[in-house]
C-alpha cells in the first residue's frame, strides 16, 4: 500500500530507516522549511514532513483495527478540515472525526464502511 500526500494526492517517498530519511532530509533542506522524518503508522516506513506540520498531531496509545498506532490530532478545526478534504477527494463520506477515548480534547479519524 502506498501512502499519498493529503494535499496533492501524490505518492509519498518512503524510507526503510530513520537514518535514510534524515540523510535525504538534510540534502533537501529548504529555506524556512525544515523536513523531519516520522514513522508512518499505516505502512510502517519513514516519511518526511515539514517541521510546522509536526505541531498539529501526535501519536497516542490508541490503535486501529490492524493494531497500528493512531494519530491524535490536537486541534479539532484542523482535523475537520483534513477530514473534509479526504471526503471531497473521494466524492463521498469515507472518514469522520471522533474524540479520543483515552485523552481529553484529542481527536482521531476513523474510516466509515462504504455504502452499497
Amino acid at each position: 500500500m502506498n501512502c499519498v500526500h493529503l494535499g496533492t494526492g501524490r505518492p509519498m517517498m518512503a524510507f526503510y530507516s530513520k537514518t535514510a530519511a534524515r540523510r535525504y532530509a538534510k540534502k533537501c533542506k529548504r529555506k524556512h522549511r525544515k523536513l523531519v522524518p516520522y514513522r508512518c503508522a499505516r505502512c510502517d516506513h519513514w516519511h518526511l514532513r515539514t517541521k510546522s506540520n509536526d505541531e498539529h498531531y501526535k501519536v497516542c496509545s490508541c490503535r486501529d483495527h490492524l493494531g497500528r498506532l493512531k494519530r491524535a490530532y490536537l486541534d479539532r478545526d484542523k482535523i475537520e478540515a483534513v477530514c473534509a478534504k479526504i471526503n471531497d477527494k473521494a466524492g463521498e463520506e469515507i472518514v469522520k472525526v471522533y474524540e479520543c477515548p483515552e485523552y481529553y480534547d484529542v481527536w482521531h479519524l476513523t474510516g466509515i464502511g462504504k455504502k452499497k
